[in-house]
């Protein structure tokens, strides 16, 4: 009688190359992982200023405010000041942005205005809506966000540059109707 450690028939694994099974267990993998995530473009501060760039060209833009993109924009367009903001507002869970800029030297003047740009994410596109109104050089007061948190802007309105007197106030504000509308803050509500 003989003993061996050996079965009489080969298993799977004997009978066939070793990288062809290999090949098919990793081209599963491959399909499981595909099939279930969907890559979405990282939105962070580089891409919302490729978005600017992108919409400060557009006719949309011009209109929103007040140049015409033929004659060029006569001034320049920055805000070193504020930070760029990304967070959900629309409630979609993909992150969505607003970006501070001005607008100095209109027409060669010394004058400024400020605004934000709102982009909303579109399947990791983001896609400028339009231009809120935060003040300018001579407003009495000039709106300043400090964050997008649960869907709310959060914010303060300050007085202007040029008034002497006032409160800071604080503001928040939700994205509705393809716009920012504020909203009483919930310390505020009786």
């Amino acid at each position: 009688m003989t003993l061996s450690c050996k079965p009489e028939k080969k298993t799977i694994p004997e009978t066939q190359p070793h990288d062809t099974i290999k090949t098919h267990i990793s081209s599963t993998k491959e399909h499981d992982s595909f099939t279930k995530s969907k890559k979405i473009p990282i939105i962070d501060t580089t891409a919302v200023l490729m978005a600017f760039k992108k919409a400060s060209q557009t006719e949309k833009f011009g209109k929103d405010l007040y140049f015409n993109l033929k004659d060029e924009l006569s001034g320049s367009i920055f805000d070193s000041e504020r930070p760029i903001l990304i967070g959900d507002l629309n409630g979609d869970h993909l992150e969505d942005a607003i970006m501070p800029f001005s607008i100095e030297g209109r027409d060669g003047g010394n004058n400024w205005d400020a605004h934000y740009a709102v982009f909303i994410n579109k399947d990791g596109q983001l896609k400028y809506q339009y231009s809120f109104d935060r003040g300018a050089d001579l407003a009495e007061t000039q709106t300043f966000f400090k964050s997008i948190k649960d869907g709310v802007v959060e914010g303060i309105i300050e007085p202007g540059f040029h008034v002497q007197e006032g409160e800071s106030i604080p503001v928040n504000y939700i994205y509705k109707n393809n716009r920012l509308v504020e909203v009483t803050p919930p310390s505020k509500v009786k």
